[in-house]
């Protein structure tokens, strides 16, 4: 990973946005910054230098995996810590991220920084974390391929009797079983009348003949996610629900075809959004067309109606539309895809035609 470089577009960001430093605390922006893998972490960026505090259970860990110029470990609060190592002396301003920081953190930040200005940012290593590097799109590649490889072995146990909890372990197991290092999020295996629910989490609702079983799932890879939904019919599907399927898929494919760099993201989630409304069923169609992805399963990055993202190449972001009827059923295609100078690239590559169990 190209650390250097991505401390450098920090530090410009630095300068328009008129501040001596920038402290977070979100891991996966640590991580982004740093390499750091683990769970406690305070970072802090200045024009000459940038400083990771942590405390003892990673000493050892940090040596192989961070770099900074100054790696520090303590006991305490780690803006305590920071305090201590004078790291605030010399700074005026500091420039805390407004959407990640607790109340409890901003007390002790001012507490340790003393007679400081604060100011609130939001989004300014996300908007880095935006366009990924050739490098973490080979992670995410290499996460999706694992879920492709879990989907087509998952296929095997849906069956009438079997119940969703089962399937979303078995989905947790071949993961790891894989080479992943966890789930993405909890699995989400919907059946019959719950496939309506866009975030079904499995139960222990069990699967019936005749059932549209929806499957929502991902892992992580080097901390980098993966994210995919198939929907798929248990028995014989009824004329409505190929009905549905056949226009999810087809908004599905006309968005991912209407992706392009300079192109706005609410007018990629129009695409889907207008076609599956002239088809009639516009109210069911109720969230975003897709959201970015990466060291988080949902990054700011979004594919909506009320987006101001505009498609740059590097993005990463799922495109899943998606029809549900409350106590029917519901159908959802989500592909992860990668925005490119000539348009898009597909990662995931399970089938999308409709497959009968």
């Amino acid at each position: 990973m190209n650390y250097a470089r991505r401390l450098q577009l920090l530090r410009d960001s630095l300068d328009n946005n008129n501040v001596d430093a920038f402290v977070t605390t979100h891991l996966p922006n640590i991580r982004y910054l740093s390499g750091f893998s683990g769970s406690n972490a305070l970072f802090i960026v200045t024009n000459t230098a940038s400083y990771f505090l942590t405390d003892f259970r990673y000493a050892a860990q940090i040596e192989d995996e961070v770099v900074a110029d100054e790696k520090i470990i303590g006991q305490g609060t780690l803006f305590s810590l920071a305090a201590k190592k004078k790291i605030f002396s010399s700074l005026r301003t500091l420039g805390f991220e407004s959407d990640h920081l607790s109340v409890e953190q901003f007390e002790q930040a001012k507490k340790a920084a003393g007679q400081k200005e604060f100011r609130l940012l939001r989004g300014t290593v996300e908007s880095l974390r935006a366009v990924k590097e050739e490098e973490e799109i080979a992670l995410i590649q290499k996460a999706v391929t694992i879920t492709d490889a879990v989907f087509k072995k998952i296929l095997g146990i849906v069956k009438p009797g079997v119940v969703e909890s089962d399937i979303a372990a078995e989905i947790s197991y071949l993961h790891k079983k894989s080479g992943a290092q966890n789930d993405a999020f909890d699995p989400i295996v919907a059946s019959g009348k719950r496939s309506a629910l866009p975030h079904g989490r499995a139960s222990n609702n069990t699967i019936a003949n005749g059932d549209v079983v929806t499957l929502d799932f991902g892992c992580v890879v080097d901390g980098y996610h993966s994210d995919m939904t198939r929907t798929v019919c248990v028995g014989r599907p009824k004329a409505e629900v190929k009905k549905v399927y056949s226009i999810v898929l087809d908004a599905q494919q006309r968005a991912i075809e209407a992706v392009a760099v300079g192109k706005k993201a609410k007018v990629v989630d129009a695409v889907a959004r207008t076609y599956i409304a002239s088809k009639g069923y516009g109210k069911n169609f109720g969230h975003s067309l897709g959201h970015g992805l990466g060291l988080e399963i949902h990054e700011p990055f979004r594919l909506s109606s009320v987006s101001r993202d505009v498609l740059q190449t590097g993005n990463v972001t799922t495109i899943e539309p998606g029809i549900y009827l409350p106590n029917n059923f519901g159908v959802r295609i989500e592909d992860v895809v990668v925005v490119r100078r000539d348009g898009c690239e597909i990662l995931t590559s399970s089938p999308k035609e409709m497959i009968v169990l």
